[in-house]
């Protein structure tokens, strides 16, 4: 027997309160739009956790941490490719980490994919009973309790920081009268104010940490309240009468299936995520967009470009600075130097492989960047 269902009918600490009261085994699997993540139970107990968020994997973590750097996270990609020797076991091999910082960072990693949760406004849940947890997992024991005591806190402190912060799209500064020795001699505070030497995005420096939403904000709420940062813009919050009713999402449902049948997967894509918008558990929506993904992967790759390719900018960074992109489109163009390739630069990407493609193809298609034939170094 299987239980589903959604946040809004059952949140989800009731749920995790549920499966350890009932002592189920079993994985209980949660989705939001394209992001997955997997809870492995034994007799109530949390033993293991997953996800397919690009900013969870085990290397972005270490990066956000700045426990490696980029240039060491590329160089054990490859060596991966050539041994598939799991990735904690090649930074141990060369001296990068020790074996006991690999095995606590991987448990560090394991619960804040379930913090994480906590965090999340809509969402839907299927529980399997008496499937296992796979061997490739890191095994940990985690009491339901303790962790719904400091999810339920970040949750508070979330709602603090929002009231701050309303969204990742405001902008912030540094101010630099209040700048103080010991705040310099800080790393985190130094780093943060090292990117802030312009204002930006708070969605900006998240991919520049390669870290969480949660995580770069409460750093930046912290700096907010020593009176170190300041809130240089907040975009206005959408009106009420931009919310989808239920006629809309399903007429714009209709639209985005025209749409995909006539070929603009993209388009089709951003009208079914309006849809989820309205109704997360939208099962034509949320199919469809998996569909239009696997169609637009399918598509992107030709002999003129392919994850080997080489990208370089076709535009002066004088230029490029002129012009508005996306913090991920800001992220990708940041990478680009001509000599690492396609596929490297995703690697180390906090960005969903697929969403990366569309950046790449869309940044050629405005004559942006282009790309040079693979090398037989990146094809290796």
């Amino acid at each position: 027997m299987s239980l589903q269902g959604d946040f809004a009918t059952m949140p989800l600490p009731d749920l995790l309160q549920w499966l350890a009261i009932s002592q189920k085994t079993g994985i209980l699997l949660l989705q939001r739009r394209e992001i997955i993540k997997e809870i492995y139970f034994r007799m109530g107990k949390i033993v293991a956790s997953a996800s397919n968020d690009p900013r969870e994997y085990f290397g972005q973590f270490l990066l956000s941490h700045g426990k490696i750097g980029e240039d060491d996270l590329m160089r054990a990609f490859q060596k991966q490719g050539e041994t598939g020797i799991k990735l904690g076991r090649i930074l141990v091999m060369e001296g990068t980490l020790q074996e006991d910082e690999v095995q606590r960072f991987l448990r560090i990693k394991a619960e804040e994919t379930i913090y994480d949760l906590f965090l999340w406004e809509e969402g839907t849940f299927k529980f399997f009973n008496d499937a296992p947890a796979q061997e490739t997992h890191v095994p940990i024991e985690m009491d339901v309790t303790s962790i719904m005591m400091e999810g339920t806190r970040r949750s508070d402190e979330w709602a603090r920081i929002r009231n701050v912060f309303p969204s990742s799209e405001t902008v912030l500064k540094v101010v630099p009268d209040s700048l103080t020795r010991s705040i310099l001699s800080d790393p985190l505070y130094n780093r943060m104010i090292q990117l802030l030497e312009i204002p930006r995005r708070i969605s900006d420096l998240c991919l520049m940490f390669h870290a969480s939403d949660f995580a770069v904000s409460k750093t930046l709420y912290d700096m907010y309240r020593m009176g170190i940062m300041e809130v240089l813009d907040v975009p206005p919050p959408p009106k009420p009468s931009e919310f989808l009713m239920e006629e809309q999402a399903r007429a714009l449902a209709n639209n985005g299936l025209k749409l995909f049948n006539a070929g603009d997967y993209e388009e089709a894509i951003e009208t079914f995520k309006q849809v989820l918008i309205l109704q997360p558990g939208h099962a034509l929506a949320r199919s469809m967009t998996d569909r239009a993904y696997k169609e637009i992967k399918a598509s992107l790759v030709t002999d003129e470009f392919s994850i080997e390719h080489l990208p370089y900018l076709r535009r002066s960074l004088g230029d490029l600075n002129e012009l508005s992109f996306t913090p991920q489109e800001n992220y990708v163009l940041s990478r680009i130097n001509g000599t690492t390739s396609v596929q490297s630069i995703i690697r180390i990407s906090p960005i969903q492989e697929i969403q990366a493609l569309m950046i790449f193809k869309k940044l050629a298609k405005e004559g942006l960047i282009a790309f040079l034939p693979p090398t037989q170094e990146s094809t290796t």
